[in-house]
């Protein structure tokens, strides 16, 4: 099962520890502060991820974020892979993406650099999943889509994808892919259903906050939508000024 770990034991350390600094990168975090001017962890839930960028600055800011978290396992895969070309081994070519990714992620969930309070690994999980296995990924858009429009929660989304991989690996991937990447796979997942604990007992006691997609898919983000109600409250407030303005005047 860990044959190859142990002939390429310290090439596979390496990649672990690249993955995992490569995962600290929290895009959350660099957006809010570069863009936004404000740290999104002061903010919202506190969670530096795709879900609470999206509920406090918006739509574009939240698929940025996703975009830039994804492309975290996209790249940790395809670099660890790349590395391990000159081996000309095609076993190890094959379980290599998948270890660099459960790095990544755990980079991602536990940053060292930021005193291990990251995001919850959905976005980064998503890249691992497109490089190791794309046409399962592309598969599950559609129904993905549909979870999270139907549900509006993206924690439900997370979950449901979560367990749903870590049944296919053993089930369907395991002859093709091997136990040392399976056990690779499932943990990544594990991680990100850990990092999903307090969602999970929100859900049950119903107290999970909704996404607010489909209101930001109608250009009314709540993000937006406070920025309209500030507007109008300075609105309100300057006509109510000049009114009494007026009246002092013809008094």
């Amino acid at each position: 099962m860990f044959d190859l770990f142990v002939k390429y034991w310290w090439q596979f350390c390496l990649v672990a520890v690249a993955s995992y600094f490569v995962g600290n990168i929290n895009f959350a975090v660099i957006f809010s502060k570069l863009i936004e001017k404000r740290d999104v962890r002061e903010l919202g839930s506190g969670n530096p991820g795709t879900t609470n960028m999206f509920r406090v600055f918006g739509l574009r800011m939240g698929v940025l974020t996703f975009i830039c978290d994804c492309l975290k396992g996209v790249i940790c895969c395809l670099l660890s892979r790349w590395i391990f070309t000159v081996f000309n081994d095609n076993a190890v070519l094959i379980q290599i993406g998948y270890f660099a990714g459960l790095f990544a992620v755990l980079g991602h969930i536990f940053p060292i650099i930021y005193r291990f309070r990251g995001g919850k690994g959905v976005a980064t999980s998503i890249g691992v999943l497109l490089v190791n296995q794309p046409i399962l990924m592309l598969c599950c858009i559609v129904p993905a889509i549909l979870i999270i429009l139907i549900s509006d929660r993206m924690s439900v989304f997370a979950i449901l994808l979560s367990l749903f991989m870590i049944v296919w690996c053993w089930t369907v991937l395991y002859d093709r892919i091997g136990a040392f990447a399976c056990a690779a796979f499932t943990l990544m997942f594990v991680l990100v259903i850990f990092a999903h604990r307090h969602n999970i007992a929100r859900i049950f006691t119903g107290r999970e906050a909704r996404l607010g997609v489909r209101k930001a898919l109608r250009g009314k983000s709540e993000h937006r939508l406070r920025e309209l109600e500030e507007r109008k409250a300075k609105k309100l407030e300057s006509s109510d000024s000049n009114q009494n303005d007026d009246n002092d005047a013809s008094e």
